[in-house]
């Protein structure tokens, strides 16, 4: 598994982030001012974001759930990540009509999950690893590095921050290498909401399928907090 990666993420390419097609500068912000154009808010964030060594992440879904490995359906996930290639979650999923609660661990390219009957350990599947599941730090990248129509329409506080609300769209495909499950030729609805003054990405909402047998009102929500924090994460005891 590389987090290099969705936040499912979860979820990423290392190297340069392209800003593309990004744009507007939304009218004016509740405090009065002038809203700043998307191009110069979009770059600042994904610059601070590979500068990231921990975050803690919440992914939620609304309308549905994505499929990952053993047969579950994710329903929701709350873990840390630790850069390059490390991270851990506590996530509820479903099997049918029961809903159960596993633990996943990623290091490197090795991944583990908690039964969800005994709860040990055990390997994913052979040829499976945790960025199969989700990634959130190559998902957030994917994201804002891929924004078209992008506007910065709202100035408001997210957990306490002041943030910009950057509103836009991506192709389904940008999202591939950090959800396994989306598939080309859709277009998703972005959020995002970043400080106004650290450039800190706060929260990323996809409003719509990213493939093609999902609802049409699916909204998966991915919020970021504990930037820089002390976070071990190391394989799980055999």
């Amino acid at each position: 598994m590389r987090l290099n990666g969705l936040a499912i993420a979860i979820a990423g390419g290392v190297g340069a982030v392209l800003i593309a097609a990004c744009g507007g500068d939304g009218g004016g912000s509740p405090t009065g001012g002038t809203l700043p154009p998307a191009d110069s808010v979009l770059p600042a964030a994904v610059e601070t974001f590979e500068t990231l060594e921990t975050f803690h992440f919440t992914l939620t879904h609304e309308n549905g759930t994505s499929p990952i490995p053993n047969g579950l359906q994710l329903v929701s996930a709350d873990g840390d990540v630790v850069a390059p290639d490390r991270m851990r979650a506590k996530i509820e999923a479903k099997v049918g009509d029961q809903t159960v609660r596993v633990e996943i661990i990623g290091v490197g390219d090795e991944g583990w999950m908690t039964n969800p009957f005994n709860r040990q350990w055990q390997p994913l599947p052979s040829g499976t690893t945790i960025k199969d599941i989700f990634d959130p730090a190559q998902g957030v990248k994917a994201i804002i590095g891929s924004l078209q129509n992008a506007q910065v329409t709202a100035e408001e506080k997210v957990g306490g921050a002041q943030t910009w609300h950057v509103e836009g769209t991506i192709q389904s495909d940008a999202l591939a290498a950090a959800v396994p499950i989306s598939r080309p030729g859709l277009t998703v609805g972005i959020e995002a909401w970043i400080e106004t003054d650290s450039s800190l990405i706060r929260q990323v909402y996809l409003n719509g399928p990213i493939a093609p047998d999902e609802p049409e009102n699916i909204v998966r929500k991915l919020t970021l907090s504990d930037f820089g924090e002390q976070i071990t994460i190391t394989p799980p005891p055999q």
